[in-house]
């Protein structure tokens, strides 16, 4: 497996026990994993090949970070991103409430009407 130029398994460990592999650790692709079952099957004297291998996750705070953002639109994620840089809301509120000024502006378009 770590001589396959195409597979990086240098976070994979394989164990084997009375014919059965069993693959442990991490890959960046999916096709890693799979890949490397299929090359698992295919030595001779294995039995069965259990596969406990997990795709690289990024770290939790990043995935957070990627999904609060998911949402909004670029300028709205760039608005978000300078404000939290400048301790600011950068003019989005959150939950659907209003600002001060946007209340403010219906009240005035209500009184006009």
């Amino acid at each position: 497996m770590s001589d396959h130029p195409d597979l990086d398994a240098s976070d994979v460990e394989v164990k084997v026990q009375s014919g059965e592999v069993i693959l442990t650790g991490t890959v960046r692709e999916r096709r890693f994993k799979h890949e490397l079952e299929a090359l698992a099957e295919r030595v001779s004297g294995v039995t069965d090949v259990r596969n406990e291998i997990r795709l690289y996750r990024e770290p939790q705070q990043q995935q957070g970070e990627a999904k609060a953002s998911a949402g909004l639109s670029s300028s709205e994620r760039s608005a978000a991103s300078t404000g939290a840089a400048a301790g600011t809301s950068g003019g989005l509120t959150s939950s659907g409430a209003t600002s001060p000024s946007e209340t403010k502006n219906n009240e005035s378009r209500r009184n006009a009407s």
